[in-house]
């Protein structure tokens, strides 16, 4: 039995607001669960702004999942927050194929948008393909 449980959080860092990666890794770390972190993006702020720096890290998120299974991790638990492409979301969809075990919990948050309102980052293609990976959620 394993002490420790392990948690992958695929989510981007926004450096200002409360939110993304700022507010998921406290909380899972007060849960007694390990954050194994890979970011979709850095951002300023959240592109619920008008205005916003987005550093797409899509090209990254491969390597990550690469070192990860040449360290031969598997996760307790996947955690998907703000993807910023549709390749970043077949990118978590084949991170959960091969990181995540028979027990081990999918949690996707589609963070399409707020208050009624998409965010511009977001494509009708990216839309359908969202709808794919929540089905891979618990």
């Amino acid at each position: 039995m394993r002490d420790i449980k392990n948690m992958a959080v695929i989510n981007d860092l926004s450096g200002s607001d409360r939110c993304s990666l700022a507010v998921a890794i406290p909380i899972i770390n007060a849960m007694g669960i390990h954050c194994s972190i890979m970011p979709t993006a850095i951002l300023s702020n959240h592109t619920g702004y008008d205005e916003y720096f987005f550093d797409d890290y899509t090209d990254k998120m491969p390597e990550f999942a690469k070192k990860w299974g040449n360290m031969g991790l598997k996760f307790d638990g996947v955690y998907s927050g703000f993807l910023g492409s549709e390749h970043q979301i077949q990118i978590v969809e084949d991170f959960i194929r091969n990181f995540a075990r028979e027990d081990t919990r999918v949690i996707v948050d589609p963070v399409m948008g707020d208050n009624g309102k998409i965010y511009s980052t977001y494509t009708e293609t990216m839309c359908r393909e969202m709808k794919k990976l929540v089905g891979l959620a618990d």
